[in-house]
């Protein structure tokens, strides 16, 4: 009896001992889960921080930049929506890659232009054309905004209308020019752009500082823009039995804003820390 006591005594310890392991190990792996989780968590928190970045706070604390409402369909099939949507700046600028100058100047002429078209203060994106110069912020600002598109004919490249917009409305065949007033981009600015552009054009080296240089001040033109009351900044000019082109006149360029997409940066931004 004392054997098989033993023997009993020994498989009771050897369960319990094998269920306190087991018992540690699912608390081990509960900590472990934790432990990730908590770090995927902070990874995507700083991922998101990181993301954001691109839309500034003085653009999102800007005193007169406005949604703009807008209608589409609901389908392939396109009946109309019931119910507008609202669109940003922050949403072109993420579909467009970056806030950038011509962005800004872009959101500011056509929802003027398009409020003008479209009184009631929704904007109907099946019922415009638009006719824009062929430089990405403008092309995509044309295209986002409005709903027109190079492939249907509703927008069309020309970059005779400089850094603004005829914007048309089909149903009516209301159009109106815009362009920003005289001043308003600072003269220097526009003089600094050529100037980088041209030396890129010429396998001529840009430093980092002239181009950290023109993006602050192209930055700065931008908050005042965005600050401005619309009516002091731009001009509007209805056009009268407007026909709109059927071709574009500058269908192909070569892309503009990827030019310095290699060039190294400078002080903070070269380990590629948040502006």
């Amino acid at each position: 009896m004392t054997g098989q006591a033993e023997a009993l005594n020994r498989d009771c310890r050897s369960t319990l001992n094998d269920r306190t392991r087991s018992w540690h190990n699912r608390r081990f792996a509960v900590l472990l889960a934790v432990l990730f989780l908590s770090a995927g968590q902070a990874s995507l928190a700083q991922q998101r921080v990181q993301e954001e970045d691109f839309y500034p706070a003085w653009a999102a604390q800007a005193r007169y930049l406005q949604p703009l409402l807008v209608l589409d369909t609901d389908s392939a099939l396109g009946r109309r929506n019931l119910h507008p949507k609202l669109i940003t700046l922050k949403d072109m600028a993420r579909m467009h890659g970056h806030l950038c100058d011509g962005l800004v100047t872009a959101w500011v002429e056509l929802s003027a232009a398009l409020q003008m078209l479209f009184p009631d203060g929704v904007v109907d994106r099946t019922d415009v054309r638009v006719v824009s110069k062929n430089a990405p912020c403008w092309a995509d600002g044309g295209a986002w905004m409005t709903g027109a598109r190079i492939n249907q004919g509703t927008l069309m490249l020309d970059s005779s209308v400089g850094d603004g917009f005829i914007v048309q409305r089909i149903s009516t065949g209301n159009a109106v020019r815009v362009f920003l007033r005289a001043g308003i981009y600072p003269a220097a600015l526009a003089a600094l752009e050529l100037s980088i552009r041209a030396r890129c054009a010429r396998g001529e080296a840009v430093s980092s500082a002239e181009i950290d240089r023109f993006e602050r001040d192209a930055n700065e033109s931008s908050r005042k823009l965005l600050n401005t009351r619309p009516e002091r900044a731009i001009t509007l000019e209805r056009i009268a039995d407007y026909h709109f082109p059927d071709h574009s006149q500058n269908p192909l360029v070569p892309r503009s804003d990827t030019i310095n997409r290699d060039a190294p940066r400078s002080g903070a931004h070269a380990s590629g820390e948040s502006k």
